[in-house]
Formats: C-alpha cells, sequence, structure tokens
C-alpha cells in the first residue's frame, strides 16, 4: 500500500496579535484555496489534515479542507515549534485516525528542513519554500519515516504570488 505524506507552509499572513494569532491577508485565503484545489487535480489523496495551533496555519488548513471534504482536520499545539524529527515523529502518532495520506501545514523552516530529511539526497527538495507550497511523498508507512525514507512525488506552488 502507498502511503502520502504532503507538507505545506502556511498561505500569507499579515499582522496580528502577536505571531501565533497572524490571520492569513484575502491574498492568502485565495492562496490557500487554490492550492487545494491544485493538488486535488494533480491527484493528490489527502484523509487527514494536521495542523499547527497558529491562526494561519489553521486557516490554510480550513482552506485545503474545502478541497478535500471527507479529510478530517486536527490541530496540533506542537507544530507551532517543534524539530523535524518530532514532526515525523508526530505524523506516526496521528497515523491510526490520518488513514494513508496525510497533510501537514506548518511553517518555515520546519516544512522545508523536514522535506530536506525525508528525502533522499540530490531529490531535488527546495530549501526555504515560499507561503501555500506544498511538498508531496509517497512514504513506506507512517511508523517507518526516517532520513531518506520518502520519495518525492512533487512540489506545488499557489500561482497567485503576493
Amino acid at each position: 500500500m502507498n502511503y502520502v505524506l504532503t507538507l505545506v507552509r502556511h498561505a500569507q499572513a499579515g499582522y496580528g496579535r502577536g505571531d501565533h494569532g497572524r490571520p492569513l491577508t484575502p491574498a492568502g485565503v485565495q492562496q490557500a484555496r487554490e492550492l487545494g484545489a491544485l493538488l486535488v487535480k494533480e491527484g493528490v489523496e489527502v484523509t487527514l489534515i494536521l495542523h499547527s495551533t497558529a491562526d494561519r496555519a489553521t486557516q490554510t488548513a480550513q482552506q485545503l479542507g474545502r478541497a478535500y471534504p471527507d479529510a478530517q482536520l486536527l490541530a496540533e499545539d506542537e507544530l507551532y515549534h517543534c524539530s523535524p524529527e518530532r514532526l515525523l515523529r508526530l505524523v506516526s502518532e496521528y497515523a491510526p485516525a490520518g488513514g494513508k495520506a496525510i497533510l501537514v501545514v506548518g511553517h518555515e523552516p520546519i516544512i522545508s528542513m523536514t522535506a530536506q530529511l525525508l528525502a533522499p539526497e540530490n531529490a531535488g527538495v527546495p530549501y526555504g519554500v515560499s507561503t501555500a507550497t506544498a511538498i508531496a511523498f509517497k512514504v513506506p508507512g507512517f511508523n517507518a519515516l526516517s532520513g531518506g525514507s520518502g520519495e518525492l512525488t512533487g512540489v506545488f506552488h499557489a500561482s497567485l504570488r503576493v
């Protein structure tokens, strides 16, 4: 069975009540909607959307959820500040609820660092991704995530640049 792990940096955020409370801008809402539509068009499966509790990540997850109405949305506070290794452990912990396709909405630099950890060497994974970017992998299972265990299947960007 193929498993899919997709890592997403939240869409464009504005200013707010401290860093955790920064909401998406109107353009960021559009970015997130567009990214969701693009992922569906490209055939990226999602059964669980696991997201940081920061407002911008939550709002990005909600917009992505419009494209995946059957996907469960779950908030995880640790995704706001965690290491790439911890992010992979969180995915493993949520795996029973996640089915075979988990999408994680988080923050830089953790999203690109986690992607680089998952990818085999020289896989073309970018370091430092722009807002509303998704990096998708085929993985052997969510309990076997480790360095080099992912197969990069795509890097997707909302075309709306702000």
